[in-house]
């Protein structure tokens, strides 16, 4: 049989019905755009015929649903693929409304991104947990403005969580790491990586190792044991989670 196409495993946004009575919602601070995208590897693998470069990633990033309410937010949210259950290639975003997923965007380019590697199957809590405790401002005000978005990778051994902020300092990388360590009650042997987004024009000078120079984390050899597996997480329940 067949395996199903990657490309079909983007949200059906036609089964998603809001409610617009916005007076008995529960209103939130931003307004928040959900993305859905498949890697370059696998439109290369599953469309051999289109040539694809790095100027092509804006039209590959597909919007799903924008939301600006906790109920809209859970409306849109059960008829998503959960990352646990995505195959490897798919990526999911959630960014603030005028914020485009991409390092280059005016919001994104002096800033960086909070990176957790994690065992498969133990990516969709941790999923959940981070985009709850973003929209529903339970980190603080300062950490949470400076969070542009959140970004799921589904890899071959693992998926990769990502925060994306908007100013690159040590001050807020520090208490970024700090709080999202208090809020998923990890270890300090957990490996969180933080690295700086970088110029078009470093991007152009180092093409040729950017993956080893920039992105090495995302490619190191997968070991089981050397990354954080959430098998003794202890996850603390909250009203609010979505079963």
């Amino acid at each position: 049989m067949q395996e199903k196409n990657n490309l079909e495993e983007k949200p059906n946004i036609s089964k998603i019905s809001l409610d617009n009575n916005k007076e008995q919602k529960t209103k939130l601070s931003n307004k928040y755009v959900f993305y859905f995208r498949v890697s370059e590897e696998i439109l290369k693998n599953q469309l051999p015929n289109k040539t694809l470069d790095s100027s092509e990633y804006e039209s590959q990033v597909k919007k799903i649903a924008e939301f600006d309410t906790i109920e809209d937010f859970w409306a849109i949210y059960q008829h998503m693929k959960k990352p646990d259950n995505c195959k490897q290639g798919i990526e999911i975003q959630m960014f603030k409304e005028n914020i485009k997923p991409m390092w280059e965007d005016e919001f994104n380019k002096n800033g960086g991104k909070l990176s957790l590697k994690l065992n498969k199957g133990y990516t969709t809590i941790i999923w959940e947990e981070l985009i709850l405790g973003i929209i529903g401002n339970i980190l603080p005000k300062e950490i949470s403005e400076g969070i542009n978005g959140i970004v799921f990778s589904s890899k071959k051994e693992s998926n990769i969580l990502q925060i994306w902020f908007k100013d690159y300092n040590k001050n807020y990388t520090n208490e970024l790491e700090q709080c999202i360590r208090d809020l998923l009650q990890m270890p300090n042997e957990a490996i969180i990586d933080i690295k700086k987004f970088f110029y078009e024009e470093d991007f152009k000078k180092n093409k040729d190792n950017y993956n080893e120079k920039y992105d090495n984390y995302e490619n190191k050899k997968y070991d089981k044991n050397s990354y954080y597996n959430y098998q003794n997480y202890n996850y603390k329940k909250k009203a609010y989670y979505h079963k």
